[in-house]
Order: structure tokens, then sequence, then C-alpha cells
């Protein structure tokens, strides 16, 4: 009686030690086969089409108001579209805005464009700012709206619909470009229906704006 008991004992005192290493098994089978679906889902993440950078000038005395000392250069190339920002003086309040990306329906159609990506870029400190546009096969618009709020980037917008806020430099039309993406035809762009009783000078404003922007997206114009 008292053999069989101690041999019960006995394996029942092991039995704590083998369960342990079966759940320890169970971890890493699961662990492995996690792994690769999580690292899958990392590789498979689109890049962002924004970018910045900025490179410090030197110390300035006093400080300037916004868009005072301040000068941009918008510029194209095949694979981005980037917007050079140079503050002279140090600004007395910082500037913020937002660079949006707008999908386009088609090559082809223009409009409605919904958002797919905001950034936002902050202006103050002497200096270079660089905000750049990812060039891909997808038709796009990029924007550098005047603005953080989430407002000033709705999620859809359209000439007879909602519209994005005003340009960071409104006064320069290639700030902003729309991208035909890897498709052969043309961006044309669809003018607002406020535009139609501007009379003739609205329309010839309104040609030299589509003509500049479509030149960009060809790539014909720098």
């Amino acid at each position: 009686m008292d053999g069989s008991v101690r041999a019960w004992s006995g394996v029942g005192g092991r039995r704590p030690g083998r369960v342990a290493l079966v759940a320890l098994g169970l971890a890493l089978v699961l662990v492995s086969l996690a792994s690769p679906a999580s690292a899958q889902s990392t590789a498979n993440a689109a890049p962002p089409v924004v970018t910045q950078r900025f490179t410090p000038g030197p110390p300035s005395q006093g400080c300037a108001t916004f868009p005072f000392e301040v000068v941009q250069s918008p510029g194209s190339t095949p694979v981005a579209f980037e917007i050079r920002i140079t503050v002279a003086r140090r600004l007395c309040s910082p500037v913020g805005a937002t660079a949006a990306v707008y999908a386009m329906p088609s090559a082809a159609t223009a409009w409605p464009q919904t958002l797919v990506e905001r950034q936002i870029v902050t202006l103050q400190e002497p200096g270079v700012y660089v905000v750049s546009f990812a060039k891909g096969c997808l038709p796009q618009q990029f924007d550098l709206i005047a603005g953080t709020a989430a407002s000033v980037t709705p999620r859809v917008v359209a000439p007879t619909g909602p519209w994005h806020g005003p340009l960071l430099f409104p006064f320069d039309v290639n700030t902003s470009l729309q991208w035909r993406g890897c498709g052969p035809d043309p961006v044309i762009p669809e003018f607002p229906a406020p535009a139609l009783g501007l009379g003739l000078g609205a329309v010839v404003v309104g040609g030299a704006v589509w003509w500049r922007r479509h030149h960009l997206a060809t790539g014909s114009v720098a």
C-alpha cells in the first residue's frame, strides 16, 4: 500500500514539470506563427507620401511676421514634387500648415478627391524647410494648406462641394500640383461652379492655372 502511494506520488510529482514544458512549447509555436504575419504586415505598410527636412540657417536678429522674410520655391522632378521654403529671419510666431495628399478618381478625372494623408508643417526658425510629395502610380493632388486644424482638410473635396482650406502661399498656384500618376491621359481639372460667373478674366486665369498644372504633371515644366 505504501509503495503504491509512493509510486503514484512520484508520478504526480513529475506532472507539473511536464505540463510546464508542454505549455512552453505551445507558446513558442504560437509566437513563431504570429511573428511572420506581424513582419509581413509591417513590410506591406505603404511609406508616407509626404516627408520633411529642415536645414538650420544662421541666427537672426529680431523677428519677422509671416510672410515677410519668407521665400517659397516649388519644383518638380520625375520622383517628387517639392516645395522649398526659406525663412531668412526667425518668425515672431510659429506658422502652421498642412501638407495634404488627395486621391483623384483617375488620371483624366480630377474630382471628387478623397484625403489619403495629411502632415503638419511648422515654420519659425531661420533655415530651409523642404516639403516633399513622393510621386507614385496613383493619380493624386498635392497641396500645402494654411492652418493645422482637421477642418482645413475635409475627407472629400469637390468644386461643387466642400473645399479644403486656402494654400499657405495663395498667390503661388505652383505650390499645388495635380499628379496624374502612371495613367496615360492628362488630368483635366473641372472649373469650380462660382468661377463661371466671373467673366472672361476668370476664365483666362483658370486656363493659365490648368496649363501650368498640366505641364507640371507631365514633367515639361520644372
